[in-house]
């Protein structure tokens, strides 16, 4: 069977990118001369034929929208879905999900597999790898709302929690119990809300003058809280409080300190950026956390998305970012 050319065969043949590309098959922009001939030269040479996955001149709709998650077991991810799932199906719309477990590659080949389906429009937790991809799809008009993971430069619409005032919040309230040694479990620095809260994390510690020293990259898992636990342990100066980037993060810090007999929260303070499942707070103390808001994310979401789809034309980009706020539990307590 014959491989499918797609335009980014053309543009990785023209020694161009996609956008180039893009540009010269839909006559768009301003682009050399000498890349155009390298464009034309590949779309000879390939035999593609552009017209076949045009989308510009779309007569139908498909009511349709597709939803590309990071993971789709994560309880967070699926409250979103359930979010989105109750707006599109008051409008008669149905929509597919996938996810990509944080792989750009996964990620890049459902978003052309959603555009050849000719879905309405896309809801995306993007890993942040893919922009390119991602303006690609805008340029052919299709409706684009980011989610959970703000990429601000992108001429999308974006729906998130509001990753830097939550870890501000956090420092902010452990500085005002007294803790001066503050551990930090980091999760993935290649994802948008985990860079994002990272650099929250150094610039309010840096702002209370307090130490850096306290840092771990614990990858988003329940594993990696478990190792973030061992390595404070092992430091000449152990936290008095931690601070953990995620809930499955914070499961694995409650786990280790459970293991090694370590009283929560009379030896040590522990706060989380997202709410523990239930499970958790059944055979553990309350987690104080920061509050996240993934079913109203993800109507939100949906809600703009249709109403792009409703206009004709430009419309107006919307950023909403939505205020966090800590929720007091039994896990934390003034440094003595």
């Amino acid at each position: 069977m014959t491989k499918k050319v797609t335009i980014r065969d053309v543009a990785e043949l023209a020694g161009v990118s996609i956008g180039t590309a893009s540009k010269v098959i839909n006559h768009t922009g301003n682009v050399h001369i000498e890349l155009k001939n390298k464009v034309y030269a590949a779309i000879k040479a390939l035999n593609y034929s552009p017209n076949m996955i045009a989308r510009s001149l779309k007569s139908s709709v498909s009511k349709t929208i597709a939803v590309l998650l990071s993971n789709i077991t994560n309880p967070f991810q699926m409250t979103l879905a359930k979010g989105i799932e109750e707006v599109i199906f008051e409008k008669d719309y149905l929509f597919i999900i996938s996810s990509t477990n944080e792989n750009p590659d996964i990620e890049r080949k459902n978003l052309q597999l959603f555009y050849e389906q000719r879905v309405d429009g896309i809801i995306l937790c993007s890993t942040g790898q893919v922009n390119e991809d991602i303006l690609l799809l805008v340029e052919r008009n299709i409706p684009i709302v980011l989610v959970d993971r703000p990429i601000s430069h992108l001429p999308v619409n974006i729906v998130a929690d509001d990753n830097f005032a939550g870890m501000e919040k956090l420092v902010t309230y452990l500085y005002e119990l007294g803790h001066k040694e503050i551990g930090v479990v980091h999760g993935d620095l290649n994802t948008v809300h985990g860079r994002l809260r990272y650099e929250a994390v150094l610039q309010s510690l840096t702002h209370y003058r307090l130490t850096t020293e306290h840092q771990f990259f614990g990858d988003f898992t329940y594993e990696g809280g478990q190792r973030a636990v061992e390595y404070f342990l092992s430091e000449a100066r152990v936290p008095t409080a931690i601070i953990s980037s995620n809930n499955n993060m914070t499961a694995g810090v409650l786990k280790a300190c459970q293991n090694h007999k370590i009283t929560i929260p009379d030896q040590l303070t522990v706060v989380s950026f997202g709410e523990l499942e239930y499970e958790w707070d059944i055979i553990m103390p309350k987690v104080t956390a920061i509050v996240q808001s993934p079913r109203e994310i993800g109507r939100r979401a949906a809600s703009l998305l249709l109403e792009q789809l409703n206009k004709e034309g430009q419309h107006q980009i919307v950023q909403l970012f939505i205020e966090p706020e800590i929720s007091v539990g039994n896990s934390s307590s003034p440094k003595i």
